[in-house]
Formats: C-alpha cells, structure tokens, sequence
C-alpha cells in the first residue's frame, strides 16, 4: 500500500483532473485536510509539495493554496542555482608590469566558480588592515592577499590564520605562519638574469631595487649572490643600491631624488658594465641615470629587470631583458587554493612557478676594451 501522503496526493490530483476542483478554486486548508483524511499536518505537507512540484496547485501568503492548472505541468527546476562563494582580493597595486595580469587572471579564473571582490591597498599597512576587516564584515568565505609586508603582519591577517580562515598569499612568503602561498621562484629568476650578464662576459655587475621590506626582494637578491657564487665571481657589497622609493607608493618617494641617488650610483662606480633591476621602474630610472651620465644602454651598459610590459602594439619600443613571471597561472592557482581552503581549511599548500627569460634591447655582449702598447 503507498505511503498516507502518496494516496492523498493521488485522490486530490484525481479531484483537479476530473474537474471536482478547478483551476481558481481554494483547496481546504492543511488543518482541514489532516482532520478529513485523519492525518498528521506534516502528510498533509507532503502530499501538497507534490502537487505544487506537478505545477497543479500554487499556495499565496494569507489567502490559502489554489489549482493552477488541470493536470501535471512540464516540470521545470524551481531551485536558484547554489550560491557562488564570495572571495575578497586585496592587491598592493596593479599596473601594466605587475598587478595588471594577476588581477585579469583572478577575474577570469572566478568565473562560474566565486564571485570577486578586489580591493587595493597602495603597499599601506593601515589600509591593508581595514580592507581586510571590512571584507571579512561583509561575508566574504576566503580572501587572496598580496601582503604590503613581509616583516610586518597585519593583526587581521594574524587573526584570519589562528581562525583557520581560507586565505591565500600571493607574491611574498611569510616565514613561520602554517598558510597557502603562491608565487614565482624568484631566487632562480634572479639567478638566471645574473648568470645572462655573466654570459655576455660582464663581471662587475650592481644590483638596484626599492628599500621595501618585501620577501620578493631579499629572494631576488639571494639569486643575484648565488649567479656571483656559481660564476665564482666576487661580490662587491658596495655595487647594490637598495634606496629607491619612488616607484612604489608606500614609500613616499621622490623621483628626482631616486634619480640623483642612480646618478651618483652609477658616477661611483664606472667599473660596473651592467646592472640588475629588481623591477621595470626603477630600470626606466636607472636608463635615464646613465644616459645623463653619457653612457648608452646598451652599447656602453647593460640593464635587465623583472616584468617589462607586453608593448605588442609599440612595433618600434625599446625592451628590456626580463625576467616574466607567469601572473595569470599564480592568480588560477591562487583561487583554486582559496575554493580548496572553503571546503576544508586544512587544505593548506604552497607553490612556486618557474619565470621566462625574454631577451630584450637592453643588453649586448661586453666589449672588451684595447689597451695601446707604449
């Protein structure tokens, strides 16, 4: 025999098709029903859910259930689509160099899969706090972060890994802290832009970057000493200049000022035939530095850097050997690990890419200079 709600559904569907009950018509109320077929509320419940699937009857707030049509409808799907979680994104910034890509690759990897929220901090700790905060306050399930800081940790970022809240770390490593990052191997990237000056014969090489406190510059300046230490080259501690400030917001920089500080760089060291930029900015920077010095890139100097800018367009630009960090795979990688973090917070990993050395206009083979006998 079915089930008590099965036989009322079938007598109250045979009431609607043989017209005992028409489309208008008020079905008695579910206390009513459960007292005329002696029922519990619930069978009653179960019995009409059935019909309003079949499309036959329609219940309105404060008015009763009524019949919509006279038989079955075609059934279509009156679920909403399940929720897409809601991922915050906090960048330092997003330019053509790096940022940019990132971004675009995070937008394209949400799509179907969560719905994105970015935010830019400027590289300040404070605002860097408070959009957290604020995202968090809004509902947010998982946040990809690209920290202002790699010395400093915001209290919010703290308090999002002792809670075990999915987040993500992308283009810096926090030392210590049991959380999931993704970024290049930027060590190696480094490394290999150093040893591609050694193998163009230059030996005397400066290194050139922000005074930021960021864990992707110490990692670029370990790959510039390992290329010296591999080439068993000395290393000149005197050749790096490390107080740039301009070319990143936080740090209130003045470009004319960077720019006298490269000259007098460059002016202090006339043995240094190439240099390693640890961003495209500051080797825009350091060009003008030597062309004011005279001294032509790259026929007299040779610049490399990291991220010089896609110019597809600009057939006739000057480009810079680079180190090109693959943004769009760090930003996919970045959102499956906060999706991955959502179902379970534990799912804790991190991961390096390589980076692509693209040869540019910047660098030619040292020439090697001719002494006259006497």
């Amino acid at each position: 025999m079915a089930a008590l709600y099965r036989q009322i559904y079938e007598q109250l569907r045979t009431d609607i098709e043989q017209g005992r009950l028409t489309v208008g018509d008020r079905l008695p109320t579910e206390t009513e029903l459960a007292r005329q077929h002696e029922v519990s509320a619930i069978t009653v419940k179960k019995a009409l859910d059935l019909l309003r699937q079949d499309g036959m009857i329609v219940r309105r707030p404060r008015l009763g259930t009524f019949v919509t049509a006279p038989s079955p409808q075609p059934r279509t799907s009156t679920e909403q689509p399940a929720a897409l979680p809601l991922v915050g994104c906090v960048l330092t910034n997003f330019d053509d160099t790096f940022g940019t890509h990132l971004l675009g690759g995070l937008l394209d990897a949400a799509a179907g899969q969560a719905l994105l929220v970015p935010r830019r901090s400027h590289g300040q700790a404070d605002t860097e706090e408070q959009l957290i905060r604020e995202l968090v306050a809004s509902g947010i399930q998982a946040l990809v972060l690209e920290p202002s800081s790699s010395e400093y940790v915001a209290p919010a970022v703290l308090e999002l890994i002792t809670g075990r809240f999915p987040l993500v770390i992308v283009d810096r490593v926090l030392e210590r802290f049991p959380v999931s990052t993704v970024g290049s191997d930027n060590v190696a990237a480094a490394r290999a832009l150093t040893e591609h000056l050694f193998g163009l014969g230059h030996r005397s090489i400066g290194f050139v970057s922000a005074s930021s406190h960021v864990s992707t510059l110490g990692e670029r300046r370990q790959g510039f000493l390992l290329a010296h230490a591999t080439f068993a080259v000395p290393h000149d501690e005197a050749a790096v200049f490390t107080e740039v400030r301009s070319t990143q917001p936080a740090l209130g920089g003045d470009l004319h000022e960077d720019l006298a500080g490269l000259e007098a760089f460059v002016a202090a060291h006339p043995d240094l035939t190439a240099f390693v930029a640890t961003e495209y900015n500051i080797a825009l920077l350091l060009h003008e530095a030597c062309r004011r010095a005279g001294l032509d890139v790259p026929g007299e100097r040779s610049i490399v850097c990291f991220d010089s800018p896609d110019r597809v367009f600009d057939v006739r630009g000057f480009r810079y050997t680079h180190a090109r960090q693959h943004q769009e795979r760090i930003a996919a990688l970045a959102l499956a690990q906060a999706l991955r973090q959502v179902a379970d917070p534990t799912a804790i990993s991190k991961e390096q890419l390589p980076v692509e050395l693209v040869e540019g206009d910047s660098t030619l083979a040292l020439r090697r200079r001719r002494t006259r006998r006497s």
